[in-house]
């Protein structure tokens, strides 16, 4: 029987590297190609290209928060903006110019990161908690993606099937929200 115990995490350059490391775990034909990556403002720990060749950006952190998702969300946004770079800027690897996905890492997800993570629903960085342990063979990490979509609080729109789909339903939703607002403004000005 093997015995792992917990290691402590207390750098989250230590994470990146295990990620890096086991980007083929995290989902099949996932490969890291660059640490480190600019994205406009804020920089994310990890570039790597998925099966389909779509940029995939991984943001780590020992605890994720707000901020953390945050960073996620920019870097995705800003790459998404700018996915005529990609073919310059990884000439060696064949990518989609298409919007990247993000996804977290962290040891622990705090519950304000869960919270905003589930209010963002189907465009939501995906959730990965990363755990190292040891052993008397060595190192040891374990990945588990988070499912946000079985908090029974938080129901999913319904047409959130595909993430090409995610975004109308986001702007259907806002809309209709926005028309509300409006009429309540309106109607204001009455009383």
């Amino acid at each position: 029987m093997r015995v792992l115990r917990r290691r402590a995490v207390a750098d989250a350059g230590e994470l990146v590297a295990a990620v890096a490391e086991c980007a083929s775990h995290l989902e099949p034909g996932l490969r890291p190609l660059q640490r480190a990556l600019a994205s406009g403002e804020v920089t994310v720990d990890l570039a790597c290209a998925d099966a389909s060749g779509r940029l995939v950006l991984v943001v780590s952190d020992v605890v994720a928060g707000p901020e953390t998702v945050l960073r996620a969300v920019e870097g995705a946004a800003w790459w998404g903006q700018h996915v005529a770079l990609l073919p310059r800027l990884f000439p060696e690897a064949v990518l989609q110019q298409v919007a990247p996905r993000a996804m977290i890492a962290a040891s622990w997800f705090s519950a304000r990161a869960l919270r905003l993570l589930r209010a963002l629903g189907p465009v939501a960085p995906e959730a990965v908690e990363c755990r190292l342990f040891q052993d008397a063979d060595g190192p040891v990490v374990s990945l588990e993606h988070l499912d946000l979509a079985s908090d029974p609080g938080q129901p999913r729109p319904a047409g959130a099937g595909t993430a090409a789909e995610a975004p109308r339903a986001a702007v259907k939703e806002a809309a209709v929200l926005i028309e509300r607002l409006e009429r309540l403004r309106f109607s204001e000005g009455f009383r």
